[in-house]
């Protein structure tokens, strides 16, 4: 797995709590994440915040709809990457979705087949759990694609201006 894409500094961090996920199946639709997918990885990704002092995150459509395209690309191009098979950026998807992004950060994933477990192999990841943790991202979005040796998971985290 690429490391984790992270443009705003992470601080050192005590060690997660548990994750405790209930497991759903991933999206039908390749253009769009289900709201109920979203709202999983997001509740469990905010457990562990709240256990590090963190505020939640919220989701944003138009961050949702920047990490359902990388997403998507990643499994039509069959590569695990922060870089678009156009040359797009975590930041300049962001953008292009209508979001204006100050502080960014991109997890990742290919291969776990449920939310829960997606989330999970973030948190069992330091480098991907101090993204996860760093307080100062406020906004968040979530993609998931099927494709050969998906799904294909995004989860992009930002602070807007």
């Amino acid at each position: 797995m690429p490391p984790p894409y992270q443009e705003a500094p992470s601080r050192p961090l005590s060690a997660p709590g548990p994750v405790q996920l209930r497991d759903s199946a991933p999206p039908a639709r390749p253009d769009r994440v289900r709201d109920d997918v979203a709202a999983e990885v997001l509740e469990a990704v905010n457990r562990q915040r709240d256990q590090a002092g963190c505020r939640p995150l919220r989701l944003r459509s138009s961050l949702n709809r920047a990490a359902q395209r990388h997403s998507a690309d990643m499994a039509r191009s069959q590569r695990l990457t922060h870089t678009g098979s156009d040359g797009s950026s975590p930041a300049t998807r962001m953008r292009d979705a209508g979001y204006h992004p100050g502080y960014i950060a991109e997890n990742i994933a290919a291969g776990p087949g449920t939310s829960g477990s997606a989330v999970r192999t973030w948190i069992d990841s330091p480098e991907h759990r101090d993204i996860l943790l760093t307080c100062r991202y406020i906004d968040a979005g979530v993609g998931c694609a099927q494709g050969r040796g998906g799904p294909w998971w995004t989860l992009d985290l930002a602070t807007g201006y």
